[in-house]
């Protein structure tokens, strides 16, 4: 400040000596004449233009000037002062300087212009050292408006600046990274400069780090800080800006922080510094990924039985994504109820970025479930408590296809054999069963399925139905038939065989054999009766009857069926000659008269000397017909080709000696009583020893029920052997 003091009093000693010495250089004096014919102004300033003042920026200069009126007259001067760089001039009198003000000068009067500039301070490197504003005094005659001016320069001092316009104070950095912080530095003085930054390790305090200097780098608690880029701010012009990088190089630790003071000044001004504090400390991630390895693996899984155990095994990968080394915990999160699911290996210890595959893991199906159940198995991979990644895997329920015998209730009834069997559905999906019926002798047997049975119930004995659809734990119960076999010689065992099986399984199926035994015809008697009613006491009085007037009934039925075909012979033989006769005369008209005088005609005897009795037709057609022999019961059929053989045996043999021959015959038969009829023959007699009565009730079926799971050979003609 006090030099500039001293250059203000130099500049105003300059201007005020100078006015004697200075003659007119402007125009005004060159255009001025004594022997102009009219008044001119004649107004000369003392100091000559071309003045150079060096000024401090910041710093208020005072200009001090003289103008002379050197005409004849007076004259009212408009001094003005104007600064093309736009500075603030400022002086003592009331208009603005840049307009002006009207200064009355007598002829050859000296007057003094004061005035004060002031330089402005550099901001933004403006204004630039070494650069030259100019400023111009202009005074303007009111006699005939000629100007004159005195014009100077004022030149700016170099002034150093620096400013740290941009930087982070907080940051962070990974374990065992490294992380980049820009510094942006910019010169605002305003001259050509270098710049310069420094790094120095500050306590918690605030204070520097005991036995550290501000440098370029440093390392210090495990942290390496350097900088970086410098040339950017080497010969920095002014208001330019440059970008260092300051480089913090953590330790591999969980937790740790570092902090810095950074300077930065002007190498030509190094007592003027700036300082920004700045932080960096390690951020801890901790981060896992989890998930099943195969999608498609343990996707359906098989329920247990004998066979199977239910259980898959699958694995689980995991992986460390965090910065650090990390203890990761698995955990099962959900799974369905119906499942049970097991981890080999819980607490997993991974460096960073480790991976580990393989981790088993157990899935397994409760017994019992039901077929096609869905659901979701999800596991969580946990860090100190906080669970950090979820795996997921869809898992359901394969089918699995099962029958078990619940029981089989076999009845023998009247020689008549019935097997009831239940069958449950043991298995945990719907399935259906295909039973069938075979027996290894010819007799009647069949199935009696279920109603909702699939089947032909066109045919008479069913030998083959199907179930379908049969829920899990549902039972189902069927009935089969047998009757004992008839018309064998010999004894035996007859074997009838039911076999079942799965729709949806065919090797899972059923063989159930029940044994019949039976006896052959030549050793069945029939089973006496313990309280015998009236019809067979008649039947054993028939019988009795029979056994012991055997010749005499058979003689009599000959007779009578003998005397029965030759009347009919007889009676046809007639019709035939009056047929024949008929052919030769015209019969008379009859009328309703003659055919009832017909049917009151007296009874009348024929050739053999039998009475016929007075009957209508249809009478005696019902009793020719309830006559029947002793021994078929079965009534006799009168056939005309028989008739019509009597009648030939009639025409030959007509004589009384064939007669008398037949009569004959038939004592021979009447007196040879005492011989064994044909009746004694074919009925025992009661003399004979009985065998030993079997009856129905000592037939014991024999039963055998397999349960194979392979299918055998069969032909079609294992449902036809009763045909």
């Amino acid at each position: 400040m006090h030099g500039g003091t001293l250059r203000l009093l130099t500049l105003s000693l300059v201007a005020i000596l100078s006015t004697s010495t200075l003659f007119s250089m402007t125009a005004l004096d060159e255009d001025f004449s004594s022997d102009a014919p009219k008044q001119t102004s004649a107004l000369l300033f003392g100091s000559t233009s071309g003045s150079n003042f060096i000024i401090d920026p910041g710093v208020g200069t005072n200009i001090l000037v003289n103008i002379t009126n050197q005409g004849s007259i007076t004259d009212n001067a408009n001094v003005s002062i104007i600064s093309a760089s736009g500075w603030n001039v400022v002086w003592a009198r009331n208009a603005e300087p840049s307009i002006g003000d009207e200064i009355e000068i007598q002829p050859n009067e000296l007057v003094w212009v004061q005035f004060r500039v002031d330089v402005p301070l550099v901001e933004n490197g403006m204004p630039l050292a070494g650069s030259k504003h100019s400023i111009s005094v202009k005074a303007i005659s009111q006699i005939d408006g000629l100007e004159s001016f005195w014009n100077f320069t004022i030149e700016v001092t170099e002034v150093a600046g620096i400013s740290i316009d941009s930087y982070q104070e907080t940051a962070k950095v990974e374990p065992g990274e490294k992380v980049l912080l820009p510094v942006t530095l910019r010169n605002t003085g305003n001259y050509l400069a270098n710049l310069v930054i420094r790094v120095q390790p500050m306590l918690n305090s605030g204070l520097p780090v005991e036995g550290t200097i501000p440098d370029q780098s440093f390392v210090h608690d495990g942290w390496s800080v350097g900088t970086f880029d410098l040339y950017k701010i080497d010969n920095l012009p002014a208001n330019e800006s440059g970008v260092v990088q300051v480089e913090y190089a953590a330790p591999y630790s969980a937790a740790s922080e570092i902090k810095v003071r950074i300077t930065a000044y002007n190498a030509n001004e190094p007592l003027t510094i700036l300082s920004v504090n700045q932080s960096v400390i390690i951020e801890r991630i901790s981060d896992a990924s989890i998930q099943f390895e195969d999608d498609e693996k343990c996707g359906i899984i098989h329920p247990p039985n004998n066979i199977q155990s239910g259980i898959c095994h699958h694995n689980i990968s995991l992986t460390n994504t965090g910065n650090y080394d990390d203890e990761i915990e698995i955990q099962i999160l959900s799974n369905p109820v119906w499942s049970t699911v097991e981890i080999e290996e819980n607490l997993v210890l991974l460096g960073k970025g480790e991976t580990k595959n393989g981790i088993g893991i157990s899935i397994g199906i409760i017994n019992g479930t039901m077929a096609k159940n869905s659901g979701e198995v999800t596991v969580g991979a946990f860090i100190s408590g906080d669970l950090i990644s979820i795996g997921k895997h869809n898992i359901s329920v394969d089918s699995f296809f099962d029958w078990t015998l619940v029981s089989t209730n076999v009845t023998v009834n009247d020689e008549n054999l019935t097997c009831v069997l239940s069958f449950e559905n043991t298995g945990n999906d719907d399935d259906g069963l295909m039973i069938s019926l075979d027996m290894d002798v010819t007799s009647n047997f069949g199935l009696i399925p279920p109603p909702n049975a699939i089947t032909d119930y066109s045919s008479e004995n069913i030998r083959f139905f199907e179930l379908r659809d049969i829920a899990p734990g549902q039972t189902i119960s069927f009935s089969a038939y047998a009757t004992t076999p008839r018309g064998l010689e010999m004894n035996g065992t007859a074997k009838m065989e039911v076999m079942v099986q799965s729709i949806l399984e065919p090797s899972l199926n059923f063989s159930i054999a029940e044994d019949i035994e039976y006896l052959g015809e030549n050793y069945r008697i029939e089973e006496e009766s313990d309280d015998p009613n009236v019809f067979s006491e008649l039947i054993d009085a028939g019988i009795l009857f029979l056994s012991e007037w055997n010749g005499l009934i058979l003689t009599i039925i000959v007779v009578g069926v003998g005397s029965i075909l030759l009347n009919k012979a007889l009676v046809k033989r007639q019709q035939d000659i009056e047929r024949h006769r008929a052919k030769f005369i015209s019969p008379p008209k009859e009328t309703v008269e003659d055919w009832k005088k017909k049917f009151d005609e007296n009874p009348q005897t024929n050739n053999l000397g039998i009475v016929s009795e007075k009957i209508d037709a249809e009478k005696f057609k019902e009793n020719f017909k309830s006559k029947s022999s002793p021994s078929t019961n079965s009534p006799i059929q009168v056939d005309e080709e028989l008739v019509d053989a009597a009648t030939f045996i009639l025409d030959h043999h007509s004589k009384e000696a064939n007669l008398k021959d037949a009569a004959s015959l038939a004592n021979d038969l009447i007196e040879s009583t005492g011989k064994p009829t044909l009746g004694e023959k074919l009925i025992p007699s009661k003399k004979t020893k009985k065998k030993k009565p079997v009856s129905s009730k000592d037939v014991v079926p024999t039963k055998s029920i397999g349960k194979s799971t392979q299918t055998e050979d069969s032909t079609d003609s294992d449902f036809d052997l009763d045909l």
